[in-house]
């Protein structure tokens, strides 16, 4: 008898990733996995809607995907999208033309899901946790920041439309006071659940903080094996942070980890900074997992 075969696809703003897997038993097995970035969010931020050329190359993305899914004889799937449809002025266009040109159907989730699915992606490190603690994903269009208790189920996670693609652009467009008000007062939401005498051990669920971690162990590559799971201090990741942020661009691109996603990798340390300097973290789990291995557990589950 055939083992079931799923597939999670998280359509980004930056990026779209596809997983398949097999389930084995009560594990499964990864056979594919694909990201490729489109850019949709970009530009988005000046008039709402997506520009026709990131719309062509999420859909040629998918339709990549959409061969695979065959190839593999998926027998079921969910897609999701984010904060880019959570934003465009209208989503349905762009989800007919998908499901027109690659049979896939999108599901536009809300912020709060999008939260949910990625603390179930990092399930393996929040059941070795202490019972509260906090993970924070910088994404393309937005950052998500996530407080959980798991003695009193207590689940609280508040996002805003800043990422790494749109943080510059929405500065062109609001001005830079504006928006430095709105990160500060975002992330003031933490004050409700610490207090100085709490150390947080956080997971930063984001490229930001494993390209960080990869610059931190001076890697001569963006080696997953030794950044997954890898542990930081909050000193360390922000000294690491601040070295960035004194870096000049010329240099950045000649960075293993870095080359020509720096303008990413800055806009990512600004939004990162502002977390660090509220929250008292003590100790940060680097890890690329999220949103695909969170629809991954659903689909296995159900």
């Amino acid at each position: 008898m055939k083992n079931p075969i799923f597939a999670a696809i998280d359509i980004g703003s930056h990026n779209c990733r596809l997983t398949i897997v097999e389930k084995v038993n009560n594990s499964f097995k990864v056979l594919h996995n694909y990201s490729h970035g489109t850019n949709l969010i970009k530009n988005l931020s000046y008039n709402n809607e997506f520009t026709d050329i990131n719309i062509k190359n999420t859909v040629n993305c998918l339709k990549k995907f959409s061969t695979q899914i065959e190839k593999f004889k998926v027998d079921n799937y969910r897609c999701i999208a984010t904060e880019a449809c959570r934003q465009v002025v209208n989503p349905d266009y762009f989800l007919n033309k998908v499901k027109e040109e690659t049979g896939i159907e999108i599901e536009i989730i809300s912020s709060y899901e999008e939260a949910k699915l990625s603390l179930k992606g990092c399930e393996k490190y929040v059941n070795k946790m202490n019972n509260r603690g906090f993970i924070f994903d910088i994404g393309g269009g937005s950052t998500e920041l996530t407080f959980f208790d798991k003695k009193n189920d207590i689940f609280k996670t508040k996002s805003l439309s800043y990422g790494v693609i749109n943080l510059s652009e929405k500065k062109e467009v609001y001005g830079f006071e504006f928006v430095e008000k709105e990160l500060k007062n975002h992330f003031l939401f933490c004050k409700n659940f610490v207090n100085s005498k709490s150390n947080f051990i956080s997971i930063g669920s984001c490229s930001t903080v494993t390209t960080l971690c990869g610059i931190f162990q001076d890697l001569l590559y963006f080696d997953l094996k030794k950044i997954e799971g890898f542990r930081m201090s909050n000193s360390e990741l922000l000294d690491i942070a601040n070295l960035i942020s004194l870096t000049s661009k010329s240099k950045l691109k000649k960075m293993p980890c870095v080359g020509s996603r720096y303008n990413l990798l800055l806009n990512g340390v600004e939004i990162l900074k502002y977390i660090l300097s509220i929250i008292p973290i003590q100790m940060i789990i680097a890890s690329q997992k999220g949103l695909r291995d969170g629809i991954v557990s659903d689909l296995l589950r159900k």
